[in-house]
């Protein structure tokens, strides 16, 4: 294809001999390339160590949050237990007393009887 000013402008990069070359701008479009693959990679790698962090993270803390929540289970479980025995002691007490007095001998029943003296 020829302009006006009878130049000839070649549309593929081909010399004179035919021989295929290289773009100039080749060398540095091949290491920004480079330089976009590598950073792509350092990110990928980056989230997966960010991902692998925050998993064992949460899974550490997932295992001592359980097994401090079952230590203060025991210990409120293990200072409960006193209490709850004595409430218990207590109320079995309350009720053989009641149980005594309701079983003893009314002192107004009978008004001929001779009451004790204390």
């Amino acid at each position: 294809m020829r302009s006006k000013g009878g130049k000839t402008i070649r549309l593929n990069p081909v010399d004179e001999d035919h021989q295929v070359t290289d773009h100039p701008a080749r060398a540095n479009l091949e290491a920004l390339m480079d330089q976009k693959l590598f950073a792509q990679r350092i990110r990928s790698e980056r989230s997966a160590a960010y991902w692998f962090a925050a998993s064992l993270w949460g899974v550490s803390g997932l295992v001592l949050g359980a097994i401090l929540g079952a230590y203060m289970m025991f210990m409120a479980m293990d200072s409960a237990l006193p209490l709850a025995s004595e409430a218990v002691t207590r109320g079995i007490a309350v009720e053989n007393a009641r149980n005594s007095v309701d079983n003893r001998e009314p002192i107004l029943s009978d008004p001929a009887r001779p009451q004790p003296q204390p």
